[in-house]
């Protein structure tokens, strides 16, 4: 039908079907993506391990990471950081702490084999240096530098591994919102208010964790970090700027406010996933970013494919935190709840130990199995984000709102009200526990894993809602949920942080089994190499 003969609504509909991508955006998102080769160094100067001592560290890694619940794609930082710890113990050359690493990480599977130069050993060996250089100067404290040791980490990661995609799109992203997103009522200093939208891309982009976010704050506050070769014989000034850096970026982290420009961010982050996805598994690049129900149709068909991923995410992560806590539950039952029971009362109640050992894993598969999938009102959000991101018009403006100042006697009220919802939800299960003859001990140890179970259920729901950019709908029945679930969750994030400092079963196998396991794998690889050398030796002849 010609365009003369529609409507003015219908007209306007195929008008703005028509119309193009923002050239310059297009260019951007499709120059981020393109595809890169970088060619291998010659064969003797890449760093290989062999292929035996690969599937017995792998092995490892699985049942190191079996009994700590960590996030998928933090499983290589953290392996960065446990080696680091180790290293830092048993070697003091940073050469060879830096060969030691990244021999272990390509072992893991973490970094692909045969394919890294010789030279990335002096790279990773200079991060060392710094990190050795604080602990010389002999002026932070011990928390201070385990902080350090997670920028150090950090920074290692992206050094083995350069995002160099995640990198060009956190940039794109930040440019698009950059002059988008204010703050309302607030005099903020501009650099100020552009750090944070930058962290904030940065954050729900990649997903970082806080080290990982210091460690790009760190490059801001003090930028002196970058270049050791300045300061690394005198580290005095640049450990005292550092450690002045640490109390700043730690609030930074913490503010309410710091969190409002995560949530502002957070939509066009996931729209930007879902169009990187989109157009990586189109040949013709170009030609899908030219047509707009084209984008739309191919990221539809992506958030579709992400929703199904998400579930078999949760399953992994509910299966890994099942895991978890029953193996933890049962030995914590076998060394603590049976014998104190004994100790107190001379016997012990089968009924509540089964009930304290079966309760948290079948908590987590319910919770894991009940997790609703977003509706067709997340997609549609999602494709408008993606016009904003594309369009030349750009985003649209957002406005943050300040934090709320309370009174001090609005606080204390809310105090009291915090107090009060600790009391009733404790007391409440409490006293259903009693009812059902359970001591005091089994009460203490059911509540311990029942705030475990009910924070990774919600770190679960989370990871489910990675890729909904709508507001969940309140009901009066939610907010009484959250009310009575709010205690549970926040002490449950306590426990999780105090457990993964003192997890006997992760101690057990970093000290008593890593350490002696890794040596013995450096030398069955001698061994191995010296062999293969030895064959080649007579091939020649």
């Amino acid at each position: 039908m010609p365009l003369r003969e529609l409507s003015v609504s219908d007209a306007a509909k195929v008008a703005k079907q028509e119309l193009f991508f923002d050239t310059r955006s297009v260019s951007q998102i499709l120059a981020a993506l393109k595809p890169v080769t970088e060619p291998l160094p010659p064969e003797e100067a890449r760093i290989t391990v062999h292929a035996a001592v690969s599937r017995i560290s792998v092995l490892y890694e699985r049942i190191r990471n079996a009994v700590e619940y960590r996030e998928e794609h933090l499983l290589r930082k953290w392996a960065i950081l446990r080696i680091l710890r180790r290293q830092f113990i048993l070697e003091g050359d940073p050469v060879m702490i830096a060969h030691n690493l990244i021999r272990e990480l390509i072992a893991a599977l973490y970094l692909p084999n045969e394919t890294l130069p010789e030279s990335l050993v002096e790279d990773v060996a200079w991060i060392v240096r710094k990190y050795q250089a604080m602990s010389a100067a002999g002026i932070a404290s011990g928390k201070t530098m385990q902080w350090v040791m997670g920028i150090v980490a950090a920074e290692i990661e992206e050094v083995v591994a350069p995002p160099r995609v995640e990198k060009a799109l956190v940039t794109f992203l930040y440019q698009k919102l950059s002059d988008r997103i204010y703050v309302k009522g607030s005099n903020m200093d501009d650099a100020e208010r552009r750090l944070q939208i930058f962290t904030a891309c940065f954050r729900t982009f990649v997903k970082a964790d806080e080290e990982q976010v210091a460690y790009k704050l760190v490059r801001a506050y003090v930028p002196e970090w970058v270049r050791p070769s300045e300061w690394i014989d005198d580290p005095m000034a640049v450990a005292e700027k550092l450690i002045g850096a640490r109390t700043r970026i730690f609030a930074y982290l913490h503010s309410p406010l710091t969190q409002r420009f995560i949530r502002a961010v957070r939509p066009w982050s996931v729209s930007l996933w879902m169009l990187r996805e989109a157009v990586e598994q189109e040949t013709e690049r170009g030609a899908l970013l030219s047509s707009r129900s084209d984008t739309h149709s191919a990221v539809e068909g992506i958030t579709a494919k992400r929703e199904q991923q998400a579930r078999g995410k949760v399953l992994r992560g509910t299966i890994r935190a099942m895991i978890y806590l029953l193996i933890t539950k049962i030995v914590f039952a076998l060394a603590i709840e049976v014998p104190a029971e004994y100790y107190l009362y001379g016997s012990f109640s089968k009924f509540a130990l089964g009930v304290n050992i079966a309760l948290p894993p079948t908590v987590m598969l319910v919770v894991g199995i009940f997790i609703k999938r977003p509706g067709m009102s997340n997609r549609k959000r999602i494709l408008e984000h993606v016009d904003g991101l594309l369009m030349a018009e750009g985003p649209t403006r957002y406005d943050i709102r300040m934090p709320r100042k309370r009174s001090a006697g609005s606080a204390f009220v809310f105090g009291l009200l915090y107090l009060a919802m600790f009391c009733i939800t404790f007391g409440l299960i409490g006293q259903q526990l009693l009812r059902l003859e359970f001591t005091p001990v089994a009460i203490t140890v059911f509540f311990f894993f029942l705030c475990l179970v009910s924070f990774f259920g919600y770190r679960l729901r989370l990871a489910a809602r990675e890729i909904i950019v709508v507001k969940p709908r309140e009901h009066l029945l939610n907010a009484i949920g959250d009310f009575l679930a709010l205690p549970l969750l926040r002490a449950g994030r306590w426990l999780s942080n105090s457990i993964s400092r003192i997890n006997v079963f992760a101690f057990i196998l970093d000290v008593v089994f890593e350490a002696p396991l890794k040596i013995f794998l450096g030398a069955l690889e001698e061994s191995l190499r010296f062999i293969r050398e030895k064959k080649e030796e007579l091939s020649d002849e």
